[in-house]
C-alpha cells in the first residue's frame, strides 16, 4: 500500500512539473562529450549532469573529486584525505570503468593497475564546465567508457585583457592559491594560468570499526599526519589563419606529492608517492555552413614514483573528424583515430609494453517533428576499434528523446561497452595474468520527466568482468554477468527569485555473478543543496549528503561504513565587481564517520577565501 502512495505522489509531481518553469536551470548549458560534438543539453538523449563555472564558484570546490562527489552525485571511496587513493562510482560501475577525458584528451593512466583517472589530482581553477555522460559510451569514445564519461571543458579566453586570482586558507594548514590570465585580439588569443594547492592534512589511516579505539582521531593516538602539495600551469593559444581556419594549441602539467599510510604497514613517515602529469594537444579546425572539420594530435603523459616503484605511462592519439550538416538540424559525424598505449618497465624484466588501436566511427543526429510541434530527437553511434593485442570490437548506442508537452520529455539509452585488459593486468610481475580478455558491458536507462522533476531508470551489466582475485593475489576474469541497475529522482527549482533547491536521490543494487553484492558502493544517497541569495551580492549555501547502507566487503560483509548524513556550508559576499570574498565550514556537525574501514576522513573544518577579477 505504502509503494503504491509513494508512486502515487511520485506521478502527481511529475504531472504537476508539467506546467512548471524551471528558473533555476540556464538556457544556454551545452554538452559536448555525449556525441562527440557540441550540443544543447534538451537536444542530448543521454543522461547527463553538467556541473557549470558558476556552480563550481558558488560552491567553492577545489578539486575534480570533491566536485563529482558534492555537485555530481556520485558516490566516492577513498583511502584517507586530499590526494589519496580514490575510487567514483557511477551508476556502481568503478573508475576503470570511467573515461575522464580534459579537453577531450583521455586522463586515464595505463601504468596504473587498472588504468584508472586519478579524479583528485585535478584542480578546478581554470575549468569551465564538468559534463558526466551516464552509461556506456564506447561507441563514441571507444574503451574506458563502458560506464560513461566525464568530460571536463577547461576556461576559455575572454575579449580584451582578463585575469582571476584566488587566494584560500583553511584547516589542516591548508592554502590554496590560483592565477588565471587571458588576452583576445581578433586573429590571436592566450590563456595561462596556475595553481598550488597545500595542506598538512591529519593522518591517512585510523582504527577500523572492530578497533577499541574506533571514532578517536588522529591526534588523540599520536598519529602522523599525511601531507598533500600539488601544483599545476596551464596554457591555451589560439590562432585564427582566417575567419573558417583555426589552429589551437594546449599544453597543462601538474606535480605533485602525496604520503599515505598502507592498509598493510599503518601508519607510516615513508610511504608516499611523487606524481607528474602532462596533457598536450595540438588543433587545426575548420568550419563553415557545411562541416565542422577537426584534426587534432593529443599526448597524455603520467609519470609516478611511489616507495615500491616507479611507473611511467602515455596515451599518443591522431584523430580526425567531420561533423557534416546535410539538412537542418541533423548532421553525421564521421571520424578516424590512431592512438597508441604504452607502460615503461612493467614485467619482471622491465621491460616496456605497448598496444595501438585503430579506430573508425561514424554519429548521425536528427532532430524532427513527429508529433506536431514536439521535437523528436533520435541518435545513433557506432564505432569499430582493430586492437594490435586484443579482439577488434564493434561497440554503439541509442538513443531517442520524444517531447510531450512543453518541456516534458521521455528518453531512452542503450549502448555497448568493451573495456579491454590493461598493461599492468595483463605484465605486472606480481599481479598480472596474461589470460585475460576483453570484457563486454550493455547499458540502458529510460527517463521521464523535465529540467525540474525527472525520473530514470537504469540497468547494466558486464560479462566475463576482470578484477582483483585475493585468492590467487592476481587479476583473474570472472565467467558470467555482473548486473548493476537502480532509479534516479532528481528535483531543481527557484523560489521567489531568492532560493534556489536541487534535490537528487539515487537508489543501487548491484550484485556480482554469483548473486552477490558488490563493495563499497551505497544502496541509497540523497544529495541536497539549498542556496538563499539574500541579496545580489551575498548568498548562502548549504549541502548535505546522505549515504545509506554500504559494506566494506562484497555480499554485504566487513564493516558497515554507510548510514550517515554529512553538511557543508558556504557563503560568499560580492564586495565590488572585482573582489568576492567567502567562507566554508564543512562537516559542520562534526560527524566522525570512514568511508573505506580503517581510512580516516576530515573532521570539522574552516576555510575563508578572497577572489579577485579585471
Amino acid at each position: 500500500m505504502s509503494k503504491t502512495i509513494q508512486l502515487s505522489l511520485l506521478l502527481g509531481a511529475l504531472l504537476s512539473s508539467l506546467h512548471a518553469e524551471n528558473q533555476y536551470t540556464l538556457d544556454n548549458i551545452s554538452v559536448s562529450a555525449s556525441q562527440g560534438t557540441t550540443l544543447d543539453k534538451k537536444d542530448v538523449t543521454d543522461s547527463v549532469t553538467v556541473i557549470t563555472k558558476e556552480t563550481l564558484e558558488e560552491s567553492r570546490v577545489t578539486s575534480l573529486d570533491e566536485a563529482l562527489n558534492k555537485l555530481g552525485n556520485i558516490s566516492m571511496s577513498q583511502n584517507g584525505g586530499r590526494g589519496k587513493a580514490t575510487s567514483m562510482f557511477l551508476r556502481g560501475m568503478d573508475t576503470k570503468r570511467i573515461l575522464l577525458l580534459v579537453d577531450g584528451v583521455r586522463y586515464n593512466d595505463p601504468s596504473s593497475l587498472d588504468s584508472r583517472a586519478y579524479f583528485s589530482e585535478i584542480m578546478l581553477h581554470n575549468v569551465e564546465q564538468i559534463e558526466i555522460i551516464k552509461g556506456a559510451q564506447s561507441g563514441v569514445w571507444g574503451s574506458d567508457a563502458s560506464g560513461g564519461v566525464i568530460n571536463i571543458i577547461t576556461s576559455k579566453a575572454k575579449k580584451g585583457l582578463h585575469g582571476v586570482v584566488n587566494v584560500e586558507y583553511g584547516s589542516f594548514g591548508t592554502t590554496n592559491t590560483s592565477l588565471q590570465a587571458s588576452y583576445v585580439q581578433e586573429t590571436f588569443d592566450i590563456l595561462i594560468g596556475g595553481s598550488s594547492f597545500k595542506t598538512s592534512g591529519f593522518s591517512a589511516i585510523e582504527p577500523k570499526l572492530s578497533d577499541a579505539n574506533y571514532g578517536k582521531r588522529y591526534d588523540e593516538l599520536g598519529l602522523e599526519k599525511d601531507l598533500y602539495e600539488n601544483e599545476s600551469i596551464n596554457a591555451k593559444l589560439g590562432y585564427n589563419l582566417t575567419n573558417k581556419d583555426r589552429i589551437e594549441a594546449i599544453i597543462q602539467a601538474t606535480n605533485g606529492i602525496t604520503k599515505y599510510d598502507n592498509g598493510f604497514t599503518g601508519d607510516s613517515e615513508k610511504e608516499q608517492t611523487v606524481f607528474k602529469n602532462r596533457i598536450y594537444t595540438l588543433a587545426y579546425k575548420h568550419k563553415d555552413t557545411l562541416n565542422n572539420l577537426n584534426l587534432q594530435y593529443n599526448l597524455s603523459t603520467f609519470d609516478r614514483e611511489d616507495t615500491y616503484g616507479d611507473y611511467v605511462g602515455s596515451v599518443e592519439e591522431v584523430k580526425i573528424d567531420d561533423k557534416i550538416s546535410y539538412m537542418k538540424n541533423s548532421f553525421l559525424r564521421l571520424g578516424a583515430s590512431y592512438q597508441k598505449t604504452e607502460s615503461e618497465k612493467v614485467t619482471a624484466n622491465k621491460e616496456d609494453k605497448d598496444y595501438d588501436t585503430k579506430s573508425i566511427f561514424a554519429t548521425n543526429y536528427n532532430k524532427i517533428n513527429l508529433f506536431s510541434k514536439l521535437n523528436t530527437i533520435i541518435t545513433e553511434s557506432i564505432r569499430y576499434d582493430q586492437y594490435s593485442d586484443y579482439d577488434n570490437s564493434l561497440t554503439g548506442k541509442f538513443g531517442i528523446k520524444q517531447f510531450i508537452m512543453n518541456d516534458f520529455y521521455m528518453s531512452a539509452n542503450l549502448g555497448s561497452g568493451y573495456n579491454v585488459p590493461t598493461i599492468s593486468q595483463l605484465h605486472n610481475q606480481y599481479y598480472g595474468n596474461i589470460n585475460l580478455t576483453p570484457e563486454k558491458s550493455l547499458t540502458s536507462d529510460i527517463t521521464i520527466g523535465n529540467d525540474t522533476l525527472w525520473v530514470t531508470g537504469y540497468y547494466n551489466k558486464i560479462t566475463d568482468l576482470i578484477d582483483y582475485n585475493y585468492s590467487t593475489f592476481k587479476y583473474s576474469q570472472i565467467d558470467g554477468t555482473s548486473r548493476f541497475q537502480g532509479l534516479e529522482v532528481g528535483y531543481e527549482d527557484y523560489y521567489f527569485d531568492t532560493l534556489g533547491i536541487n534535490i537528487i536521490y539515487t537508489y543501487t543494487d548491484t550484485e556480482d555473478v554469483n548473486g552477490e553484492a558488490l563493495a563499497r558502493r551505497p544502496k541509497t544517497q540523497i544529495d541536497t543543496t539549498l542556496t538563499y541569495y539574500v541579496t545580489e551580492a551575498f548568498d548562502v549555501s548549504l549541502y548535505t549528503q546522505y549515504i545509506g547502507e554500504r559494506f566494506d566487503s562484497a555480499n554485504n560483509q566487513g564493516a558497515q561504513t554507510g548510514k550517515y548524513v554529512i553538511s557543508n556550508f558556504v557563503t560568499n559576499y560580492k564586495v565590488n565587481k572585482n573582489f568576492t570574498v567567502y567562507g566554508k565550514i564543512d562537516n559542520i556537525t562534526d560527524k566522525y564517520y570512514q568511508v573505506v574501514d580503517g581510512y580516516a576522513t576530515a573532521e570539522r573544518s574552516f576555510y575563508i577565501g578572497l577572489n579577485a577579477s579585471f
